[in-house]
């Protein structure tokens, strides 16, 4: 067990509803979770990995649909988070389905290494865009100057990676810093076949990290 897994084990009570999202800090606490045996708990998860690692460890994953059910809390990783408690969750390419959840948690927790929380994000984690296939000659054009897009590539396979709606995934870096993010965020959302953007704004609620070989919760304000 992690200091992290710990830490995050200990706000999990029975019959809450827990949705448990990306990475490997995510993965560390289902295995604890498992062990744990918390009576009454209903587990769900936006990532079919996630999903498939816990139906392997023997937790019960229940199926998400229309009704998305209200959280007692949602973990998930990040690649990136700021003082302000903005972060990027770019390299999973599942934010669509992260965001939902965290939109319907009462508290929205990431488990991550203290050296992704930084005074201002890092530049070279991607805002990653989810857009519709059609609609990316047209969006690549309107990528504004001082930033550098690409269209990520399938790890697996000679082909373009896709989101598990099938849409394509672009990864957008600044020349410099992200000081101008929300601006470029807010511009992209509204340009046609835009789903979804990796940067999550007034979501999170705490984060849990490493400080001083112990972990600890930091919490928004």
């Amino acid at each position: 067990m992690s200091i992290i897994s710990k830490k995050a084990l200990s706000k999990i009570q029975p019959n809450m509803t827990v949705s448990l999202g990306g990475g490997s800090n995510v993965l560390t606490l289902a295995k604890d979770l498992n062990n744990a045996q918390i009576p009454g708990l209903r587990l769900y998860s936006p990532s079919e990995i996630t999903k498939f690692q816990c139906e392997q460890l023997g937790l019960n994953i229940l199926a998400l649909n229309d009704n998305m059910p209200k959280f007692d809390l949602a973990f998930d990783g990040c690649d990136s988070i700021d003082q302000n408690f903005n972060a990027l969750k770019s390299g999973g390419g599942i934010h669509l389905f992260e965001k939902i959840a965290a939109e319907n948690a009462k508290e929205y927790i990431l488990l991550l290494p203290k050296e992704r929380f930084k005074e201002t994000l890092n530049p070279t984690v991607s805002l990653c865009i989810e857009i519709i296939p059609n609609c990316l000659n047209n969006l690549m054009k309107k990528i504004p100057q001082g930033y550098t897009a690409k269209i990520r590539l399938s790890q697996s396979v000679a082909s373009f990676a896709h989101s598990p709606l099938g849409n394509l995934l672009i990864d957008i870096y600044p020349n410099n810093s992200w000081s101008d993010i929300e601006q470029l965020n807010d511009f992209l959302l509204k340009q046609n076949g835009v789903i979804s953007s990796s940067y999550f704004k007034n979501l999170v609620t705490s984060i849990i990290t490493e400080s001083k070989n112990e972990a600890i919760e930091i919490k928004k304000g």
